[in-house]
């Protein structure tokens, strides 16, 4: 094992003839590990950090309440010995013997070399043996048992006499005795060193420092990412000592000239335990009045206790809102930060290893410390996901040898052996939530979205479970709608794989960990049909079409790998430094295998985490002793870890390109080869490597090879109080607070792009969204005090994390084509490209519990989806699966929905709601900003307010004389100001915010133009809101008359009198007029990559802005109506609202050649649209509509049941009308959903958080790359 090499120039190292590099002089300062672990700081220091950055590590009242000690005698094992004659292992087993008569492994090891007797791994008495003539279960029996074993101090937590592992034991580990625990496990984390340090002190130091053991990169995510810690060089991280006391870790001491290359290579000093969530001043501290409120004390109702006097309630001076939290600051009144009370109390791929497995349902199965990876458990019967454990079950059952131990229990490893033979489904265990390593998508599969089949998955009755089947379910399974559906039952969750020839949406994985389901992902075209590996269509009523068509797994699970079949100990035990990023600890690279272009693989490791030149793959051995990698006859095999009959050929990437050779492929070498010259697309091995377009140095080879990408478009953790329920971490404990997790959409058809960071090379990669959590919390009088809140990251950025990402999805064949990166020949796939940049594509955007209706004299909150998880829209196809009786009370009621709040305003044309405030034009009124906060709250009687409280304190309001509309940068709820200083800027890495960024933009038939700066709604303080104007401008009148904006990057498209204005905005307090395109009655825009949709008096029109200096109208492509207002644009489908004929739906897949797909006004039932929009709930893809004098409208878009292809990129939309609301008033307007998959605007302005140091969104130039050529004009790819 090695520590960092401080090669600052390592580089420039020379090389041997086989391409590794030489060590230098400079390489010399690698340290032993032994001499590590002489040199580290102490590590087992038991003082939790006092205080850092405000943080504390107060341990709760009553934290280890639940746990009953019992006094017991223990006696110190000695550590295991090094070597031993036979003569005393036996003697050290013989009395265990006496009883455990057979054993799969005498010491654990494959290796006979190895000499361990039962004592000196377990400890115990061997002084005591079986009585004779005694049967199993006799009082004798155990009698003599209880004297042998070392016994819990804990034993109501344990299942004894059973060796079974205990259900959900959590933090039980951190209060038990270590010599049990040896007893019981000795690989655990706390006691390994005693038992396995003799011959394993290196790879335990490393292994306790691992990503796999700190969960870093979770926590650190989560708390920058959700603005709770502004460190992006994480500092979070699980660690413990012998006796379960939370230390601060800390990594190898490193000689100073090494630091800042460590540094730069991702490596952290040291990790601070998770503080408690009580004491932590939150970052998702939304709008509240610290200084308000009617309870007096700092003890409040959410925490389900009386105050200190005894009184449950003070009442202040009246008029002040119910908003006040502690009076210890904010967020301290039970209002916490929720993604850390998530973290805290809620299943998030918990536990890690250092805690046993839930050992609850199939996929959950696993121990502590070493063993819960190196001893196999069955928890997947599929041979590809476990390999040859697949025929014992997933059940968590055993095939062990020993009579003493039930094969009828679950709970017990398959044999009493350590293995290197490690399935997949092993790992499984931990990598299957979507905020970590995703590792799903390796097998093929993603999270279900309740959605797909339905019919199989729900009850036909509807549930009502009471608060204690709630949380018998919840225990097991974090997600709120589970108690509701079938897969509340384990039984029928582990069936769910036996019942996929009855499923006719999708097919379901074995395994279950958390007790969620994953659906598989199949090959589809961007239409959503079913394809065959030849790219034919299968057919949605094919009987067979999941046999046919191509399941999307990893070619390396096609061929028979498991995850070490690439992650060798090497990344799975860590090198020995600690690292807060998963990307940063991998040792082993593409081209370590498969070489490049231009070089064969040389088998030395060069990832990140590669030290001193590299790791010898040729050298490494399989578990049955053949070798890894082995030449044969100029072809490069790898053998399989679990299969002694397995083996492959190695993929070569120069083979694939060099012309004549056997295995050359033409698209793979004009991918690979092709030159930089985009007007001759020049490619061939003549092509210099400097020259390369898709150079390795400079682009992830999986970039192309990726064949689909899991995203995050949304999820829901709602607090709620006097739920009693334990920590899963440090003290364990109790509390009245908890928060269930509730994936709202995770789509497979989203591919994006952006850069790595510097220690990873800055190379282009996948992107995906990992995060995208909406927050509520509701008190113990069931006042739901925010709801749906995106908190804000710590830079200042929408919460909505981006990443740099390996879907492991590569494949050969379905990889990516030129046409998902560059313009196509056939101009098709503008909304692709506008994904790929993440320019958004408002498919997936979120709407959430109410719809926001601007109206002729109000605006309106309409509720349109279900309180209960799943939140579904009240009409729906998942409305009418997971609450049928409610369902049918909607069509009872005439599809009507029931609840809304509204406020009197004047004509509203524009709205937009961002965090827990909107933002609405309203007409000779100026600009208002409405508080709307407390929209769900019960104990607030007016829901929309203008000001909490007089003018005096609070003025939300531009006056002006004729306000048209509104807009903002982005729905997302963002606050420029915390991005600044050298933290953000050198520490983090942090690009800046765009200037544009900080204001509203308002339109104004008479003013023009006017800009508000309207960050103070964003920092958390009520008494400084005060707007006012910093711009209007309106040079020459070309705004006269406007009515209608749109911000695309820097630059502002405006419908007026004159036409589409361009204004430049890149110093948005000196507007740049750019262009003016004369249009007759022009009346709205939207915008999607190079081209801006306007209505106008013809209808529908759409205008070339490739360059924004240069707009261009396209000739012959106009799309008639009569009267066209608002348009949306959703992938590849443009939404028109047209007034009496309703909505006109338009094929935009090539802007250029518009195509009308359909006109739809429900049969009558839509009567007056002016505004519509669109966005997804679950699985299916809902639109809304301001029908003027009909209310609003809801169309259920796609689903299951109306369209097959759902899970398409742009499927077909089939209308049909599924709700309804009559507004007092006309309803002209609409506020937009929440932006999912937008992270960077048109002209490189980020947006959301990059949760990796020093990743981001391609930058304009970088965009600009991908289809325009030196000259600024667009190039196409044939």
């Amino acid at each position: 094992m090695r520590v960092l090499a401080a090669v600052i120039a390592i580089n420039n190292t020379p090389k041997t003839s086989d391409g590794r590099k030489r060590m230098s002089t400079t390489a010399k300062l690698s340290l032993d590990i032994k001499t590590m672990i002489a040199q580290l700081f102490s590590v087992n220091s038991r003082g939790l950090f006092a205080a850092f950055l405000l943080l504390t590590c107060c341990s709760a009242v009553q934290a280890s309440s639940g746990y009953h000690k019992v006094d017991r005698d223990y006696t110190m094992a000695a550590d295991a010995p090094v070597s031993q004659s036979q003569q005393q292992v036996d003697d050290k087993s013989l009395a265990c013997m006496s009883c455990h008569t057979e054993t799969d492994s005498q010491s654990m090891h494959a290796s006979p070399a190895v000499k361990l007797g039962c004592i000196d791994c377990h400890g115990g008495n061997v002084s005591v043996a079986r009585p004779k003539n005694s049967h199993k279960g006799d009082e004798n029996y155990l009698a003599a048992m209880n004297q042998a074993h070392v016994l819990p101090q804990i034993p109501d937590k344990w299942p004894t006499p059973s060796s079974r592992n205990p259900e959900r034991s959590y933090a039980l580990l951190n209060h038990e005795s270590p010599e049990f625990i040896r007893f019981i496990n000795p690989s655990d984390y706390r006691v390994v060193k005693e038992s396995c340090g003799g011959c394993h002190m290196e790879t335990i130091e490393a292994s306790i420092r691992s990503l796999h053991s700190t969960g870093a990169m979770l926590w650190g995510g989560a708390s920058y990412n959700n603005g709770i810690l502004p460190f992006k060089n994480y500092i979070l991280g699980e660690s413990y000592d012998r006796d379960g006391n939370a230390v601060l870790l800390k990594g190898p001491v490193l000689p100073d000239e090494a630091k800042q290359y460590a540094k730069d290579k991702g490596v952290v000093e040291a990790f601070y335990p998770l503080p408690a969530w009580e004491t932590v001043k939150p970052g998702d501290i939304f709008r509240v009045f610290e200084r308000g409120g009617r309870n007096i004390t700092n003890l409040f109702p959410e925490t389900g206790l009386p105050n200190s006097l005894g009184q449950i309630q003070r009442i202040e001076e009246p008029g002040r809102p119910d908003f006040r939290q502690s009076n210890r600051g904010a967020g301290t009144g039970g209002r916490i930060s929720v993604p850390l009370i998530n973290i805290t109390k809620t299943r998030l791929n918990d536990p890690f290893t250092w805690f046993i497995g839930t050992n609850d349902q199939p996929g959950d199965y696993r121990n502590s410390g070493c063993a819960s990876c190196h001893v196999v458990y069955a928890n997947d019967r599929d041979p590809r996901h476990s390999g040859p454990y697949a025929q014992f079950g997933h059940d968590g059952k055993t095939i062990t040898t020993d009579p003493t131990i039930s094969t009828d229990e679950s709970g017990h490893p398959l044999k009493h052996t350590f293995t290197r033979a490690i399935p997949t489904s092993q790992c499984m265990i931990c990598h299957m939530h979507q905020p970590n390593m995703f590792m799903n998508t390796f097998l093929g599969y993603t999270m279900w979205d309740y959605e797909s089949d339905a019919p199989r998955m729900w009850p036909e009755e509807q549930q009502y479970p009471t608060a204690e089947e709630q949380r018998k379910v919840l225990d097991r399974n974090p997600e709120g709608a589970a108690p509701r559906g079938k897969w509340a039952d384990v039984d029928f969750l582990k069936k769910v794989w036996d019942n996929n020839d009855k499923m006719q949406d999708t097919q379901f994985a074995d395994y279950h960990g958390h007790g969620w389901n994953f659906r598989a992902i199949f090959k589809r075209d961007r239409k959503g049909n079913l394809l065959d590996a030849e790219g034919t269509v299968v057919e949605d009523d094919d009987p067979k079409k999941f046999d046919k068509a191509v399941h999307m797994s990893s070619i390396h699970v096609d061929v028979g790998m498991h995850c070490v079949d690439c992650h060798f100990g090497q990344d799975n035990h860590g090198n020995g430094h600690m690292y807060g990023e998963v990307a940063l600890a991998v040792e082993i690279d593409c081209k370590d295998c498969h070489g490049t272009a231009k070089e064969y693989p040389n088998l030395y490791t060069s990832g990140p985490a590669a030290l001193e030149g590299g790791a010898d793959l040729s050298v490494l051995r399989t578990p049955d002793g053949r070798k890894r990698f082995e030449w044969v006859e100029g072809k490069l095999f790898q053998r399989s870890s679990l299969d002694p009959e397995l083996e492959w050929q190695m993929s070569l990437v120069k083979d694939a390109v060099t012309e004549g050779h056997s295995d050359y492929n033409p698209k793979a070498a004009r991918a690979k080869l092709m030159s930089k010259d985009t007007e001759a697309q020049q490619w061939g091995e003549d092509v210099p490597a400097d020259e390369l377009a898709h150079s390795y140095d400079d682009m992830e080879c999986y970039t192309c090879h990726t064949s689909w990408t899991t995203s995050c478009g949304g999820c829901h953790l709602p607090i709620e109080a006097n739920w009693k329920t334990e920590r899963h971490h440090y003290e364990g404990g109790e509390s009245r607070n908890y928060a269930t997790y509730n994936p709202q959409v995770a789509r497979n058809e989203m591919f994006h792009l952006g850069r790595r960071g510097p220690a990873k090379g800055g190379k282009i990669a996948p992107v995906r969204s990992s995060s995208a959590l909406v927050l509520s919390s509701t008190n113990s009088n069931r006042e739901k005090i925010y709801i749906q809140q995106p908190p804000i990251a710590s830079s200042g950025y929408s919460s909505q994390a981006f990443n740099p990402h390996f879907p492991h999805t590569v494949r050969k064949t379905e990889t990516k084509t030129c046409d998902d990166c560059h313009l196509s020949k056939s101009n098709d796939n503008n909304a692709i490209m506008a994904q790929l940049l993440l320019h958004g594509t408002n498919f997936v955007n979120f709407v959430g519990y109410n719809a926001w209706v601007g109206g002729e004299g109000e605006l309106s909150a309409v509720q349109v989806t279900e309180w209960d998880e799943p939140q579904a829209v009240i009409g729906s196809y998942l409305h009418k699966y997971a609450y049928p009786d409610w369902y049918q009370q909607h069509l009872d009621n005439a599809k009507v929905l029931q609840n809304a709040h509204k406020h009197s305003a004047g004509t509203v044309g524009c709205l937009q709601l961002r965090g827990e405030y909107l933002f609405a034009s309203d007409s000779d009124k100026g600009m208002q900003v409405y508080d709307v906060a407390g929209i769900a709250n019960k104990g607030i009687s007016q829901r929309i307010i203008t000001a909490p409280f007089s003018p005096l304190g609070h003025d939300a309001r531009v006056a002006s004389k004729r306000a048209t509309c509104v807009a903002l940068p982005t729905t997302q709820p963002i606050h420029p100001p915390r991005n600044k200083g050298d933290l953000m800027r050198i520490d983090n890495m942090e690009q800046p915010f765009h200037p544009l960024y900080n204001y509203a933009f308002i339109t104004d038939a008479d003013e023009g133009l006017i800009l508000v700066d309207v960050n103070t709604f964003a920092d958390g303080e009520p008494r400084n809101n005060f707007i006012e104007r910093a711009v209007t401008w309106n040079e020459q009148g070309v705004l006269n008359g406007a009515k209608h904006i749109v911000i695309g990057g820097h630059y502002l498209y405006i419908a007026a009198d004159k036409g589409v204005v361009v204004i430049d905005i890149d110093q948005p307090l000196e507007p740049k007029l750019v262009a003016v395109l004369p249009l007759s009655g022009a009346n709205s825009l939207a915008l999607q990559f190079r081209y801006l949709f306007v209505t106008d008096q013809d209808g529908l029109k759409v205008i070339d802005v490739t360059d924004p200096d240069a707009p261009t109208l396209l000739a012959n492509n106009t799309i008639a109506i009569d009267k066209a207002y608002r348009i949306y644009l959703a992938r590849t489908y443009a939404y028109v609202a047209a007034g009496k004929e309703g909505i006109v739906i338009v094929d935009a897949e090539n802007p250029a050649a518009l195509k009308e797909y359909q006109r739809f006004n429900a049969d009558g039932a839509i009567v007056d649209a002016r505004d519509v929009m669109l966005a997804t709930t679950n699985a299916s893809l809902i639109g809304y509509v301001a029908d003027g004098t009909g209310g609003l409208k809801l169309l259920q878009m796609t689903s299951p049941e109306i369209q097959p292809k759902f899970y398409g990129f742009s499927p077909a939309p089939k209308p049909v009308l599924i709700a309804s609301y009559p507004t007092t008033k006309p309803a002209l307007s609409l506020s937009k959903g929440i932006d999912r998959d937008r992270g960077v605007d048109e002209t490189g302005g980020q947006i959301s958080v990059f949760g990796r140091k020093g990743s981001r969104p391609l930058n304009k130039q970088e965009q600009q790359n991908l289809y325009l050529d030196k000259n600024g004009k667009p190039w196409f790819v044939e």
